[in-house]
């Protein structure tokens, strides 16, 4: 059975893990600026865990900036990402990119009740609108 690469790559950092079964594992963390691309610090990553190209089924990266259309460029970094060259390098069946702020609001729908932080006591209203905060590299 093929794994499952998830990511979070913002302009500083990338971060990689595997997800397999209900499970995530392999945590790393890639300064960004120490690779040519995503699809170097992977290989890397893979690597580091005795993996090989093709043992990866599927790959979700949250990124820094508008995904549209098959080169995606990164904010606030160097790198770029052909979704056809990913794959085709990687030996990847699947790959999504979506907006690291998407998978953050994704996210919050998750949650478990002790794992909010309240920032400002009163009565939760579970149906109303969310929002998502974050500083990232680019605030």
């Amino acid at each position: 059975m093929k794994l499952a690469l998830v990511g979070d790559i913002g302009g500083t950092n990338a971060r990689f893990a595997i997800w397999e079964g209900d499970t995530l594992h392999s945590v790393r963390v890639f300064p960004t600026i120490d690779y040519a691309g995503p699809e170097k610090a992977i290989e890397v990553y893979l690597q580091d865990l005795e993996l090989q190209r093709g043992d990866i089924g599927y790959v979700c990266l949250a990124v820094a900036g508008p995904v549209d259309g098959d080169l995606f460029q990164f904010t606030n970094s160097h790198w770029q990402l052909s979704r056809e060259a990913f794959c085709a390098d990687l030996k990847v069946d699947h790959l999504l990119l979506i907006n690291d702020f998407t998978a953050m609001a994704l996210g919050m729908t998750r949650l478990k009740d002790d794992e909010y932080l309240t920032v400002c006591h009163g009565v939760g209203k579970p149906d109303r609108p969310r929002v998502v905060v974050g500083p990232g590299t680019g605030l």
